[in-house]
């Protein structure tokens, strides 16, 4: 596990010195915890909500949940064991639900009635006998919390738990730091249209759709659309609801 590694589609070639320089930082700390890897991503607040109603209208649908992107792992090995768990174990497994609870740390269960199952003989492969979900709010967003994602090749009774909260506040600090846009959950996976976002950044500041269409080089009843769009995945009321709820979710 001596490199490191960012997942996060669309990345460019001059953000990944600095996303090493800064994994790099985080990882010998944690790794006085006993955690010799990890992962980070956003999570919606209302992810776990969201997965148990499994609901194709919902914006963050079990699919999206499971996405790839906005991930922050501390080795490409650990990148790798990401993408398996969420493709292969993930759809399946009873903890993927579980840590989407964001309100106290999550140890993974690794055995169903006395048996391994699909996650414990996965992260074994890897050396991985204990997986914690821990959760930590976000000190500007009602929206969305961090989650470390931590691996060890111990017991979790041989874990230093005392101080790893601090530890994974500092390191979370760093990261929405430099990479505040990359983790936002709802930045991910392409839930809005690029021009639709375009659209209702100009109507935040007060353009009309006349105005935005000219700028965009679309037609008004494109404007119309892309707004209306966006409306309806975002359930607002109306047009300042829309871009008070996209101003909370910080997708403007």
């Amino acid at each position: 596990m001596d490199k490191l590694t960012l997942l996060s589609e669309g990345q460019t070639a001059r953000s990944r010195p600095l996303a090493e320089s800064i994994l790099n930082n985080i990882k010998l700390p944690i790794a006085e915890h006993g955690f010799g890897g990890f992962w980070f991503q956003g999570v919606a607040n209302s992810a776990h909500r969201d997965y148990l109603q499994n609901s194709r209208k919902s914006l963050l649908t079990r699919r999206v949940l499971r996405s790839r992107g906005g991930v922050f792992a501390s080795s490409p090995k650990v990148k790798q064991l990401h993408e398996q768990y969420v493709t292969r174990v993930a759809p399946t497994d009873i903890n993927f639900g579980e840590a989407l609870r964001l309100e106290s740390p999550y140890c993974y269960v690794l055995c169903e009635n006395g048996q391994p199952n699909k996650a414990k003989k996965l992260f074994n492969r890897h050396g991985v006998n204990t997986v914690l979900s821990w959760p930590l709010k976000h000190f500007a967003s009602e929206a969305w919390s961090g989650r470390f994602t931590l691996l060890s090749k111990y017991p979790q009774s041989e874990l230093k738990l005392i101080g790893l909260e601090e530890t994974l506040k500092q390191a979370q600090m760093s990261l929405f730091e430099h990479f505040h846009n990359e983790i936002n959950p709802y930045r991910q996976n392409n839930l809005f249209n690029q021009t639709a976002i375009k659209a209702l950044k100009m109507a935040a500041t007060g353009l009309h759709n006349h105005e935005i269409s000219q700028e965009l080089h679309i037609t008004v009843r494109g404007v119309e659309y892309h707004l209306e769009s966006m409306r309806n995945k975002l359930s607002a009321s109306n047009r300042a609801n829309l871009v008070h709820i996209a101003h909370q979710l910080e997708i403007i």
